[in-house]
């Protein structure tokens, strides 16, 4: 096993630190809602060491599965992991280090940094893997915009340099403005060209992947944010396995950022990259045709690109948008394929949209909610055929 050398852990974050530099300063330092459930860390925990076979046979995988019709249940636990890793950042940590950069003392502003993600570097050592920041948009609004969020992601690399892998895994909603950006689902073109294949797009999440972030220094897209920390990254570990994940509205944003990847996979900048599969939980719906199409016919059997994504029960969140039935005809936003149901009765697979599931009543969404958190899919996973 061999870790990334702490030297380039360093370097990227003080391009973080030089990041934070532009910010604002948060109102509060104290700020609960930024972070994590209480729980979810020592939960995280406890999951993995209850199931150290299947993050050995994921690893062993390079987080791939065989074919679009069987997922490697290991690796949907694993990446499960990664996405709920991702919750725990330190907000108060983070709120110090951006006081620390724009003061001017970007090796403060890293230190804090190293602590804000602590919890989360535990979890990934439990994984053997290391953990990179890829981008940090969660405290602030895009460019026309009221009160949204950007994306938060980071990226596993496996320690392991004979079957290496990475995991590019996406924040979920945990903060007020990631709620406002998950209501705006008025679908709009896409401003940058080619993006979704030009399928109109759920606003608030095509903001907050692929809006502008005006700054001092310059206007930044967490899109290319994100890839230009991962080419860096990648190159320590070429030929690495790359997998994509996320729960919910970091669901969403994955299967956007896959979806990217796969339009662009022969273009100088991505086609480097090994990348297979894309596991996502928990997710809206974020386009409407042809984006699905195309994503679909990218990820057929024989491609190595495979998409995977688990609904719990009864998740609500998977119904929407749009948030009536009434609204399907005038808004048919419409998912991927490959959806997988986690039941009492073990793992199924379900019928691939159009037409769409119909959005759940209010009633029944307040009742189903509890199918919707990480804690829920862990329980289902377990009734699934794993190591």
């Amino acid at each position: 096993m061999s870790p990334l050398s702490k030297v380039l852990l360093h370097d990227i974050h003080l391009s973080h630190a030089k990041q934070l530099a532009q910010f604002e300063v948060p109102r509060s330092r104290n700020a609960p809602q930024e972070d994590a459930p209480p729980t979810l860390f020592a939960d995280t925990i406890n999951w993995i060491k209850a199931n150290k076979a299947a993050v050995q046979a994921a690893q062993a995988a390079q987080c791939r599965s065989p074919n679009p019709n069987s997922p490697n249940w290991d690796t949907v636990f694993f990446s499960l992991m990664e996405s709920d890793a991702v919750y725990l950042r330190r907000f108060g940590e983070v709120y110090d280090a951006i006081v620390a950069a724009r003061a001017g003392d970007l090796e403060l502003a890293v230190t804090h940094l190293a602590k804000a993600q602590e919890d989360v570097d535990t979890v990934a050592a439990m994984l053997d893997c290391t953990f990179i920041q890829l981008c940090d948009f969660a405290s602030r609004s895009p460019d026309g915009y009221w009160y949204h969020a950007g994306a938060y992601c980071g990226v596993f690399v496996s320690n392991s340099t004979s079957k290496p892998f990475m995991g590019v895994a996406y924040k979920g909603t945990s903060n007020a403005r990631e709620v406002v950006t998950d209501l705006d689902w008025d679908p709009i073109a896409p401003a940058l060209p080619g993006v979704a294949w030009g399928a109109l797009v759920h606003q608030g999440f095509y903001g907050g992947l692929f809006g502008t972030f005006s700054a001092a220094q310059g206007a930044q897209i967490p899109f290319d944010v994100m890839l230009a920390q991962l080419t860096a990254t990648y190159r320590s570990r070429e030929k690495a396995v790359l997998h994509f994940t996320g729960h919910s509205l970091g669901g969403a944003y994955c299967t956007l950022t896959y979806a990217e990847f796969l339009r662009q996979q022969a273009a100088p900048q991505f086609k480097n990259f090994v990348f297979g599969d894309m596991y996502s939980y928990g997710s809206p719906r974020v386009c409407l045709q042809p984006f699905a199409t195309q994503v679909n016919s990218l990820t057929q059997a024989g491609t190595g690109k495979y998409v995977f994504r688990i609904v719990n029960r009864d998740d609500p969140v998977c119904t929407v948008p749009p948030r009536t039935v009434a609204q399907i005809p005038a808004y048919p936003f419409i998912h991927v394929g490959g959806a997988w149901k986690l039941a009492d009765s073990g793992p199924h697979k379900m019928i691939q949209e159009p037409p769409p599931v119909d959005p759940q009543s209010v009633v029944d969404i307040i009742w189903n909610v509890k199918n919707h958190q990480t804690s829920d899919y862990y329980a289902s996973w377990q009734k699934t055929p794993h190591s």
